[in-house]
This record gives C-alpha cells, sequence and structure tokens, in this order.
C-alpha cells in the first residue's frame, strides 16, 4: 500500500513509518524547492509529493523554525529564498553524487559524541556510509583520549561507519586515508597550505584546523566495522579554539559553507576508499607522502613503547612511520604523538 507515495512495508510499526514518511516527505519538498527557478504553488507541491496543502503548510513552517528562508505570497506560492548552514540531512544528501557514504544521515542538534553514536548504530547494524553528525559535542573525542572541542554550529563534527574487507592490522590504512580526503577537500576550496601531520592531523602554518580519530570493532582475523570520525575547525575563533589551533575562517577570512565542505569530505573519502579496494594501499601512501608535514623533518615520537628523536624518512607499507635516528638505526612507530621539532 502507499501512504502519500511512500510504499509502506507490512512488517513497518506505525510510529516508526510515520516517522520515516515525515523525512521523507520533507526531503522531498526541499528538493522540489531548491530546483525550482521561481516559486511553487501550494498545488504543485501538493501533486508532487502527494499530501494535502495543509500539510504542505505545515512543513513550510517547520522548515522556516529551521532556518530555511522561505516566502509565501498569494495567488504565486512559495520559494526558497536561502537555506541555514546547518550539517541536516536533507542539505548534506542534496547533490552529494556519492554511492555510499552519506545515503543514511542521522542528525544531531547536541550530543556528546558522535564516535559514540555511530559506533552503536555498528554495533545494531547499520549501513555502511551511514554519517552521524551534530552541531556540537559536549564530550566530543580526539586522539589519545583527548577531547575535541566542538562550539555549536562553528565547525564540522561528524562520524562516518564503514565495514571494509580489511584485516585488522591494516586499520591504520582508513587513518592515513581518511586524512588525505580531509587535506583535499580543504584545499579543493581555498588556497592555504594545508598538510598532514602523522597520522592524521591537518595543520595550516603548524596550527591544527582539523583532526581524525578511528575506532573499529574486530575479530582476530576480520574487521566487523570502523568508525571514522572527522573534526574540522570552520568558523570558530581563536580564543574558541585549543592552543596551536585555527579555523578556516582564521585562515582565509572568508565566511565558509560547512554543508559543501563535509559534502567534499565525503565525496574525497568514498574516492579513496574505492581506490583503496580496488589498487591497494600504494596509491594512497604516495599521496600521503605528497601532503605530508612530517616526512624530512626531524621529529620526537612521544609513545608508551618508548619515545624516539630523529629524522622522519618514510611511511612503512602498513602506516607506520619510519624515524631515522641519531645513530642511523631506523626505528618504527604505529602510535604516538609527534613533535615537530625541525
Amino acid at each position: 500500500m502507499k501512504f502519500g507515495g511512500v510504499k509502506m512495508g507490512t512488517t513497518c510499526s506505525s510510529g516508526n513509518f510515520y516517522a520515516y514518511f515525515k523525512k521523507i516527505m520533507r526531503s522531498q519538498i526541499i528538493q522540489f524547492l531548491k530546483a525550482a527557478e521561481g516559486y511553487l504553488s501550494g498545488e504543485e507541491i501538493s501533486r508532487h509529493v502527494k499530501i494535502s496543502r495543509a500539510g504542505i503548510w505545515k512543513y513550510m513552517q517547520e522548515l522556516r523554525e529551521d532556518g530555511y528562508d522561505i516566502v509565501a505570497v498569494p495567488h504565486l506560492g512559495y520559494r526558497l529564498i536561502s537555506s541555514p548552514d546547518k550539517l541536516l540531512p536533507e542539505e548534506i544528501q542534496f547533490k552529494l553524487g556519492t554511492k555510499i557514504l552519506g545515503n543514511n544521515v542521522r542528525y544531531f542538534d547536541t550530543i556528546s559524541s558522535t564516535m559514540d553514536a555511530a559506533f552503536q548504530l555498528g554495533v545494531e547494524g547499520a549501513p555502511e556510509g551511514t554519517v552521524v553528525c551534530a552541531e556540537s559535542q559536549t564530550k566530543g573525542k580526539g586522539r589519545l583520549g583527548r577531547s575535541w572541542v566542538s562550539p555549536k554550529g562553528k565547525g564540522i563534527y561528524m562520524s562516518i561507519l564503514l565495514r571494509p574487507e580489511l584485516m585488522p592490522t591494516d586499520l591504520t590504512q582508513l587513518t592515513l586515508l581518511s586524512a588525505v580526503a580531509v587535506c583535499e577537500a580543504v584545499t579543493k576550496f581555498w588556497d592555504i597550505p594545508a598538510r598532514i601531520k602523522w597520522p592524521n592531523d591537518i595543520l595550516v602554518n603548524n596550527k591544527k584546523l582539523a583532526g581524525i580519530l578511528t575506532e573499529s570493532s574486530a575479530e582476530m582475523d576480520r574487521v566487523r566495522f570502523v568508525v571514522i570520525g572527522i573534526g574540522i575547525n570552520v568558523s570558530a575563533t581563536v580564543n574558541q579554539l585549543p592552543p596551536r589551533s585555527t579555523s578556516l575562517k582564521n585562515e582565509t577570512g572568508q565566511k565558509v559553507s560547512r554543508v559543501e565542505l563535509l559534502q567534499e569530505v565525503l565525496r574525497s573519502l568514498e574516492k579513496w576508499y574505492m581506490i583503496l579496494g580496488k589498487d591497494g594501499f600504494s596509491p594512497v601512501s604516495s599521496r600521503w607522502k605528497q601532503l605530508s608535514s612530517t616526512l624530512g623533518r626531524h621529529v620526537r615520537v612521544v609513545d608508551p613503547n618508548g619515545d624516539v628523536e630523529g629524522e622522519a624518512v618514510d611511511l612503512d607499507e602498513d602506516g607506520g612511520l619510519i624515524i631515522r635516528n641519531e645513530n642511523g638505526l631506523k626505528v618504527k612507530r604505529m602510535s604516538g604523538d609527534v613533535v615537530q621539532i625541525g
């Protein structure tokens, strides 16, 4: 049976169905408004999405409350003037063009951690490519047990669920791949010297712009799922950020669309994820090296397995950092905090 143009399955509960129906209707109305070159009458929209004109009016009120600037003129209808710069599913998915990433988007105004929410969705069997995003986090996660500062509406805070065909020993490859994807997405829009500090911090002028965190559920011989957390400082001011951090607005002096940047990150991440699956880690490693701010530098890696200092000379085939110490010996580190000395 169809209700409002949406096919209703016999096993769908009433509450879940109406929530799903509302989500579909809202998305259709927004896309219809975005595609229009002028005004759309309530009758046109009603006919398109197959609900009453009274229902259309209610949706318009809700959209206005969410920040959509929609004007209504008698005898002409509705027209979308502007959309809010919120990480809403309808905004993220509009002309996204990906095959996997972003087909399922979970949005929160405020959440403790997108990582925790995405991990739970992974446990519950959510599909690969599910994205969890939020306007703010109260307990955002960073690497090495640190927190990620998440001022409301000032950054991109999202976690992506993947189900890769990788051995657990190869998961570092996804961390480095994600850093490449974020760095490329940022530099596509702005001419700024964004580079990767091993393994996954994005720096601009030696200040931290973005960070990446990966968590996984795995057995000895297979990976169940991986959650990639991405935090990008978009428009936060210096006093809203930790020391030695920056934002895109600080670096460019321009207004940045969080939705457009998030979309580009998803496109770039999917591109490199497909390359990894088809051609292996070598292309990812090569691109990472081109974007690295660590290789060729004198560094100190602070690691529970023992600190090491020397020149960062290479990236290992499994993503480890190779350092030539003062005795000329090459030492490998798979984790740790890098301090770039020279």
